[in-house]
């Protein structure tokens, strides 16, 4: 059957759509801690887990995914997630928060690793003239999926209960990742020229220079954003006294501005070029880190800031395809990128642990630090792919 490649897109935007949820993971804490009486930090670690194991397999399946096609890895992903939703399911109705840690962090997150690179991958094959928009489309929804669950969870749990919530997103999401994964597939070959595939070790993408930088750059730029949103919702409620109803509503909006940082500036990454893109966005997050801690008691401020932050860390993995394939070719592409992914997973635990370390806003200031030495990175790998030309 021929496949139309607006429809690919709608199915890889489905996927994301689903495995996005796991960004509005704030808003399973309050509810686990009520009922179960776990605490922020140890809840925190299933969310780490998720993030830490969609890098791993991102990073040590991704040249599966390719081999096996988009619908076998697409069927991977639907089959991981749905186990560990409804595993943290029957996690929760057993108050177990070590089956907690195997099926919302590991189960789950192996699907999320999967969900994520499949749709990613195939969907800028069809996009060859507009790879960073063509990501970006994508991987905006996978920061649209945290709006989406952003309002379900919250009504779900109060009519089916914390375990039945966890299972119903399980199986909607399930259902829907499988219509995605079943529509999902590669484009026929034009060319009638049969080029040879190199691949690269891992010892030689580990020591190249121009991927150490790249993975420099993910990783700074995410620390500070995915801190913020593993505990966005207390954030909120803590920092600048927000009711539980606002901070439902600053959780889902974080969500639409993860959305819309990707697509904007995967958009710009295409006109401007993806090194000048990073850099801007990365200088605009430094002052707004810093800025924080000023306002603090200003509820609007506090937000805006907010936003614009997780517009920022947004764009970094909606213009990183682009950056990699601009750099190491389609052939190689695929297998740098699930390398640099692992930045994402080591972020998961370093961004939220800093934030842990300290209950004062002024942790804010770190997190600015840390995006002046990204900067310092880019400058780095600018000369570094003078060099290489």
């Amino acid at each position: 059957m021929k496949k139309n490649k607006y429809l690919i897109v709608l199915a890889g935007m489905i996927m994301q759509l689903s495995i996005g949820s796991i960004y509005a993971y704030s808003k399973w804490i309050e509810p686990l801690a009520n009922e179960l009486h776990w605490d922020a930090h140890d809840t925190k670690t299933g969310f780490s887990l998720a993030i830490c194991f969609l890098g791993l397999t991102a990073a040590f399946m991704g040249k599966f995914a390719q081999k096996v096609g988009p619908t076998k890895a697409g069927l991977l992903a639907t089959l991981f997630l749905t186990l560990g939703l409804l595993g943290s399911a029957l996690a929760v109705n057993m108050g177990n928060i070590y089956l907690f840690y195997l099926t919302f962090g590991v189960l789950q997150g192996i699907g999320l690793g999967f969900g994520y690179v499949v749709p990613v991958y195939t969907v800028v094959k069809w996009f060859p003239d507009k790879p960073g928009l063509a990501s970006g489309i994508i991987i905006m929804s996978f920061a649209l999926g945290s709006l989406l669950a952003s309002f379900l969870i919250s009504p779900l749990i109060t009519s089916m209960g914390l375990s039945g919530a966890f299972a119903t997103l399980g199986i909607g999401y399930g259902i829907c990742m499988l219509l995605s994964a079943l529509y999902l597939a590669n484009p026929e070959s034009k060319s009638t020229t049969h080029h040879a595939h190199i691949d690269l070790t891992p010892k030689e993408i580990l020591t190249d220079k121009r991927f150490i930088a790249l993975w420099l750059l993910l990783f700074l730029n995410v620390c500070g954003g995915i801190a913020i949103i593993s505990k966005a919702a207390i954030l909120g409620q803590e920092v600048v006294g927000m009711s539980a109803a606002q901070a439902t509503m600053f959780v889902a909006i974080i969500g639409l501005f993860n959305g819309l940082g990707r697509l904007f500036w995967s958009s710009i990454s295409d006109k401007i070029g993806c090194w000048t893109t990073f850099m801007f966005f990365i200088g605009i997050n430094v002052i707004c880190f810093a800025l924080i801690p000023s306002f603090s008691s200003h509820s609007i401020s506090f937000q805006i800031l907010t936003y614009v932050i997780i517009a920022g860390y947004g764009a970094g993995f909606a213009t990183m395809p682009s950056f990699v394939k601009s750099i190491y070719g389609t052939e190689k592409y695929g297998q740098v990128l699930g390398y640099i992914l692992t930045a994402w997973s080591a972020a998961a635990f370093a961004g939220p642990l800093l934030l842990g370390l300290s209950t004062e806003i002024t942790i804010f200031y770190l997190f600015s630090f840390l995006l002046i030495i990204a900067l310092m990175v880019g400058i780095w790998l600018k000369g570094l792919l003078a060099k290489s030309y």
